[in-house]
């Protein structure tokens, strides 16, 4: 039997399980004072079954606000708010602690109207702005704010406080080599260094008493040059629970870290080998997180010792009644996040509250309730991609008669082409959870239907909603229905071959999926490659060498001055990583002129030669295969005709305007509300 599901102890404080969401930011408010928003927010995840909720992060100090929308705790006037938000959690049984955490360096003067403070006066990386170097005096005053803030924490009623000493925040920045040059008792060797997160401890502890909880989330490897190792962070740990701190909650890396931590790309459950080295060697309490979005993961965790909690935090953002689900066993009912920070980080970054891709109803949870439909209406979906399920998906709950109509044999439309890419593989739960759904529903699907309007008429639906998503988008290039030129999705498709030597014109979104998945084509499998290098036949780097890639030539020709510019600010960086990790060269600021055939040169007798124009001057490039990549266009053959001959008549996604995932399925939601 699990232990996930059993209750545990943090110093004197029972939770009911395992399970803990963890503390991030959700862009709710602007003056750092709680509102109706996070109530609903947390509520909604109160009652779907986690043990702990950690809210925050709160800034101790105006010095310290990392973040225009991050909670206050610098000031008594915050207690009223936190306090309603915490009676409310505990109505369902659910502890909750609110997290400390003062940026920093970290903390942009932008965000703080102060300069930022910092143990050394070294520059964050992509800040850029020198930070003050504190003097003891300020250290001693920083401190002071901490055990204010946790003071105020108590008075609100949060059953525990969780100190952030990770991530590259200031007490990290104490911590680390890499932002502590300092001489004195706070700098130096690693004892010195632990002094400052040690004096917040005892202090807070001697505040609110030893009784009240302290959970440290640490750090339990930087990932930067001179940064901690885990063999430190050890250490650390052992010191700070001889100080007092009842858990410590164990994450990896710094946000300036060059290692991807939180993406898609991550194989699950990558960094819990951090936690449990911490574990190994302390007493209290450890707490497990990153990259654990399915609850069988975190089952084997806990069941394994690798932790003793585990922490979620984007899996409650995609469903907030995980823990229920999971412990009912109701698996395809679970929306699993599938880490694409689409909705949450890059929100976030874009100065927007947090949503996700597939969970609309994620921060706006009063806003968007679906209720049964006053009157029942015949509704007519036509297109089975993401919007159309989830318009489908919507309707059908509000009690409508659902018929959906997909042209091709299977459901997903172009999502489909999203999750065939080496690490993208978990995009594909968004489309096994709609059509799940969908089928639970009894909407009523037809597959390989096309539809026109006698289909329609014959149907008589009461409203008809479009979804009919977009056309691969065919440049106007002399040559372009040469026989070695395909489109994209007919690779992924597995529709064609591809030759040894490859260019791909367009070089965006697609562009760089279709090239990731034409490099790995013919690559060494990873395990393998384990077991190469475990029997020392490679070393480790022709093992990522040959895992990364196989023996095409490739080349991504692009218009713009940039490849990659629709991916997301969080993941975009790594994409374009993993791209030129591949061996995939990319041309930009070009435009094609011609694809041709003919060729005098035995060599090059059966490939096709790309000319393309850079900087006034042409270059030829000869190409077994070319894929076209340009994107897409919206698909209006049939809605065109549409217009002013359905009643009801409601038109999303491609069919529009080309669209994200997020942006179709949020308006598919939408509609099926309003019906």
């Amino acid at each position: 039997m699990s232990k996930l599901f059993e209750p545990i102890k943090i110093g004197r404080l029972e939770i009911k399980n395992r399970l803990a969401m963890s503390a991030m930011d959700l862009g709710f408010t602007s003056d750092g004072s709680i509102n109706k928003r996070f109530i609903d927010f947390y509520v909604e995840r109160a009652r779907g079954g986690v043990g702990l909720i950690v809210v925050g992060g709160c800034y101790p100090e105006m010095t310290g606000k990392v973040w225009k929308s991050i909670i206050g705790l610098d000031k008594d006037e915050f207690i009223p708010g936190l306090k309603k938000l915490t009676d409310t959690i505990h109505k369902y049984d659910v502890k909750v602690a609110a997290q400390i955490l003062h940026g920093g360096r970290s903390a942009s003067s932008f965000f703080s109207k102060t300069h930022p403070v910092s143990p050394s006066s070294l520059a964050h990386t992509n800040i850029k702005q020198k930070p003050h170097a504190l003097t003891i005096p300020e250290i001693k005053k920083v401190i002071e704010g901490f055990v204010a803030a946790t003071v105020r924490v108590k008075k609100a009623g949060f059953d525990a406080v969780e100190i952030h000493g990770g991530m590259g925040y200031l007490i990290n920045q104490f911590l680390s080599k890499a932002t502590n040059k300092r001489k004195d008792r706070y700098g130096g060797s690693l004892k010195n260094r632990i002094n400052f997160a040690k004096e917040i401890v005892i202090a807070i502890k001697k505040k609110v008493g030893k009784r009240y909880p302290v959970i440290f989330r640490m750090s339990g490897a930087d990932f930067v040059d001179e940064g901690l190792q885990i063999d430190e962070s050890v250490e650390i740990a052992k010191e700070l629970e001889k100080a007092g701190v009842d858990a410590f909650n164990v994450s990896p890396g710094w946000h300036e870290s060059r290692t991807p931590i939180m993406l898609m790309a991550i194989p699950r459950m990558s960094y819990i080998f951090l936690s449990e080295k911490i574990k190994d060697n302390v007493n209290v309490p450890v707490i497990g997180s990153v990259r654990i979005n399915d609850l069988a993961l975190a089952e084997e965790v806990i069941d394994n010792n690798r932790s003793d909690i585990v922490s979620i935090g984007r899996p409650l953002i995609a469903d907030p009644e995980l823990p229920k689900k999971y412990k009912k066993k109701q698996f395809d009912d679970i929306r699993r996040c599938i880490a694409c920070n689409q909705g949450c980080f890059d929100s976030l970054l874009n100065f927007k509250s947090v949503s996700c891709l597939y969970n609309v109803r994620a921060g706006r949870e009063s806003e968007l309730k679906i209720r049964k439909a006053k009157k029942k209406k015949k509704v007519m979906v036509i297109g089975g991609g993401p919007g159309g399920m989830e318009a489908a998906r919507v309707a059908a709950l509000r009690g409508h008669d659902v018929h959906l109509f997909e042209k091709t044999d299977v459901l997903g439309g172009q999502l489909r082409y999203a999750y065939i890419p080496p690490g993208r593989e978990e995009i594909e739960n968004v489309v096994t959870f709609l059509e799940n759904q969908i089928r639970k529903l009894k909407v009523k699907i037809e597959l390989c239907k096309k539809v026109d309007t006698t289909t329609i008429k014959n149907l008589k639906p009461d409203v008809v909603i479009a979804a009919t998503g977009g056309t691969p988008l065919i440049p106007r290039i002399s040559g372009i229905k040469e026989k070695n030129v395909v489109v994209a999705e007919d690779v992924f498709d597995n529709k064609v071959k591809v030759g040894k030597d490859v260019v791909i014109i367009g070089g965006g979104t697609i562009g760089c999926e279709i090239a990731l998945h034409t490099a790995k084509m013919g690559a060494m499998e990873p395990e393998v490659a384990c077991f190469l290098l475990k029997n020392k036949v490679i070393n480790g780097d022709e093992a990522v060498e040959l895992t990364s890639k196989g023996k095409r030539n490739i080349t991504i020709l692009e218009m713009k001055n940039k490849i990659g510019g629709r991916f997301g600010i969080s993941t975009r960086w790594v994409i374009l990583k993993q791209v030129e990790d591949a061996g995939v060269k990319s041309i930009t600021g070009i435009k094609v002129k011609n694809i041709s055939a003919k060729s005098k040169s035995k060599r090059e007798k059966d490939k096709v030669c790309v000319t393309f124009e850079q900087d006034n001057k042409n270059t030829k490039i000869f190409a077994d295969t070319v894929i076209i990549a340009a994107g897409y266009k919206s698909n209006q053959d049939l809605t065109g005709k549409l217009n002013g001959t359905i009643d009801e008549l409601y038109k999303i996604g491609d069919c529009v305007e080309v669209r994200t995932a997020l942006e179709a399925i949020h308006e598919g939601f939408e509609v099926g509300l309003r019906i």
